[in-house]
């Protein structure tokens, strides 16, 4: 009974010392929201090619990296529907990260999930044409995904995201 009482007070010694720095945010992650932290965002309309944003979400969260500790990133997820009358191939979409004033200070694109392998580096270069990217079609009023990921390191501050669709094919 008496070497499980000190068991219990060394246990207890070590979860009271050790806790709160095991807890506390790595030195280099001070000042990022605690994941998950919504991002203001909108829309601008697709009208005319045929394509209806359902949904979107940003929010800043965190991944953890091969060396133990946590990437901040933000993630902007959401739905689309193909609103033509004819299969599309891909959906290029586009965000916009916008300071307080409404300037752009960042953008990157996208495809819909579906269509995701056209960011190769062999499609965008031309090696590889886009016949020969697999990509499944989305057939008219059929639903997808999409998703922008930005590591908090490369991108600027900026104050809201806005999504709008470039081209769909």
């Amino acid at each position: 009974m008496v070497i499980r009482e000190v068991l219990f007070l060394i246990f207890f010694y070590v979860v009271m010392l050790e806790l709160p720095q095991a807890l506390a945010a790595p030195p280099d992650t001070t000042g990022i929201p605690d994941a998950p932290t919504a991002v203001l965002g909108s829309v601008i309309s697709t009208d005319g090619l045929g394509v209806r944003l359902l949904s979107h979400h940003g929010e800043w969260t965190s991944f953890l990296n091969m060396g133990g500790g946590s990437e901040p990133l933000l993630l902007i997820n959401g739905r689309l529907e193909n609103a033509s009358e004819k299969p599309l191939t891909y959906v290029k979409l586009q965000c916009e990260l916008l300071d307080e004033d409404g300037a752009i200070v960042f953008r990157d694109y996208v495809y819909n999930r579906r269509a995701e392998a056209l960011r190769e580096e062999d499609y965008e270069s031309g090696k590889k044409a886009l016949a020969d990217m697999g990509v499944e079609h989305l057939n008219a009023s059929a639903q997808d995904d999409f998703r922008f990921i930005f590591f908090k390191n490369d991108i600027p501050e900026f104050h809201a995201y806005r999504i709008l669709v470039l081209e769909a094919q």
